[in-house]
């Protein structure tokens, strides 16, 4: 397994140690297989990571900070790494971070990452939520951004992706939008090129 979870996507910013750990936690906060995609298909953790080597940057403290005490509380709990646990252990960990557990001394430790608000609900929950967001944000966001992979997000929800509008009959109450295919910003800026007549360089 590569650094992205068998993605063939070049991690920026995460290591990979880090970079296998929030892959994992996208697998289990929106868990899935090949037949039926989740945040692990969708290449979560390639969006993640592309976030934070850009419009997400200040939040590469919180990330490297969060990661570490959350290796940190499970070694001090369960003697291994989050990556090192078997699947419920991993459940369990997550429910309690949900709840607004599992800091620890060695997560206060992370203080310089964490600003005051953080310590109102403590700092893995904070980072916890933050991550979570983050997930969701790669599973159902439009692929150009690193995330949901062949737009299988969107096909999980029966969206069709970005289009430039809607028909009257697709604008029926009911109307069944699974059936259309699914059109991603990339193939809109595709298509307008043609319209164009312009050469298309990807």
């Amino acid at each position: 397994m590569n650094a992205t979870g068998g993605s063939s996507e070049a991690i920026t910013f995460l290591n990979e140690h880090e970079a296998v750990t929030v892959d994992v936690l996208a697998g289990r906060i929106i868990p899935g297989s090949e037949e039926d995609p989740g945040a692990h298909e969708a290449g979560a953790v390639t969006y993640i990571d592309r976030a934070l080597a850009g419009p997400y940057r200040n939040l590469q403290r919180l990330y490297r900070a969060g990661l570490a005490a959350l290796d940190a509380s499970c070694l001090e709990r369960w003697g291994r790494k989050f990556v090192e646990l078997d699947g419920g252990e991993q459940d369990s960990v997550l429910e309690g971070l949900a709840q607004g557990g599992l800091d620890s001394a060695v997560a206060a430790e992370r203080s310089e990452a964490a600003s005051e608000e953080m310590f109102d609900i403590g700092f893995l929950p904070y980072f916890f939520a933050v991550l979570r967001q983050h997930v969701v944000e790669g599973t159902f966001g439009d692929p150009v951004y690193g995330g949901n992979r062949n737009a299988v997000g969107w096909r999980l929800l029966g969206f069709p992706g970005a289009r430039w509008g809607y028909g009257e009959e697709e604008m029926t109450y009911g109307f069944d939008s699974s059936t259309l295919p699914t059109v991603t910003l990339q193939d809109l800026r595709r298509e307008r090129k043609q319209q164009r007549g312009e050469p298309d360089n990807g």
